[in-house]
């Protein structure tokens, strides 16, 4: 467990660390307002889906329905709106702490990066047992299928 030092024997940002911080502050927020964009293209195609399935030709069958692939891809611009938001946040509070030299903005940057990467490992973790479930489960139907 990390503990909370009050003395100002911490660490310290250097001049360098702190232009670092800042060029790395530029790209995140490019990153998050281009993961903006795109969770927003992905909110418009979930909207407008429906009406693109309804205008396929009558004798084409889709796997599945309009109503499900709505939900999906409102499912899927959710989950990436997560990580973009934490990563917008990061930018952020970091570049207000380096404007202005305040410590509690750049605590509360450095937390939403934190939250940021934690997402994705979660999510990284969930897509991997997913991976191997499937993977189990096409083993296991070939072996039926096999036999």
């Amino acid at each position: 467990m990390m503990e909370s030092h009050e003395s100002n024997e911490g660490v310290k940002l250097t001049d360098q660390a702190l232009k670092n911080l800042n060029e790395t502050r530029k790209w995140t927020m490019f990153i998050s307002i281009v993961g903006f964009v795109f969770v927003a293209l992905m909110v418009l195609i979930a909207l407008f889906i429906g009406s693109v399935m309804s205008n396929l030709p009558t004798g084409s069958s889709m796997p599945i329905s309009k109503g499900f692939a709505t939900v999906i891809y409102l499912v899927i611009a959710a989950i990436y709106f997560f990580p973009i938001y934490y990563l917008y946040k990061f930018s952020a509070h970091m570049k207000i702490g380096i404007v202005s030299r305040s410590q509690e903005d750049i605590d509360i940057a450095f937390k939403n990066l934190n939250a940021h990467y934690k997402f994705l490992g979660v999510l990284v973790a969930i897509v991997i047992a997913f991976y191997v479930f499937v993977l189990i489960g096409i083993t296991a139907f070939g072996a039926l299928v096999g036999a």
